[in-house]
């Protein structure tokens, strides 16, 4: 069905990365108990009991294979299963990605404020007094 490359699981959480015929990343997550139990028979492919709810989550996978910034939220009884993709380069815009010294240009010259001599000058005024 589909490839799983990561999965972490704790009693009321769940997230996994997954892939559908080598396209890009899917990420699943549910919150609560019954959701991320749910969500780790969906990943681990047991349908038994839960064939028409894991038809939903079918769809929206199948969404979110052919389409980057999908998501979508799936009511459990007592939480929520998430099916999302990321756009590709996610924060940086088409404007960065063109002018990459763009940013660093508008910074302007770095200036430390710090000065090795700064403590010898104090040093200097103390011996004075």
């Amino acid at each position: 069905m589909f490839d799983v490359s990561h999965k972490y699981k704790s009693e009321c959480v769940l997230f996994a990365t997954v892939r559908l015929d080598g396209d890009h990343p899917i990420y699943l997550s549910a919150y609560g108990e019954l959701a991320s139990t749910l969500l780790e028979r969906y990943v681990e492919d047991q349908r038994a009991d839960n064939e028409d709810l894991f038809a939903e989550w079918d769809k929206s996978l199948q969404e979110a294979s052919s389409q980057l910034g999908f998501e979508a939220c799936h009511k459990v009884e007592d939480g929520y299963v998430y099916i999302t993709t990321f756009q590709s380069g996610i924060g940086i815009s088409s404007e960065d990605e063109a002018e990459p010294t763009r940013r660093t240009a508008r910074r302007g010259p770095e200036v430390s404020i710090l000065r090795a001599d700064l403590g010898e000058e104090e040093d200097e005024e103390e011996d004075e007094q």
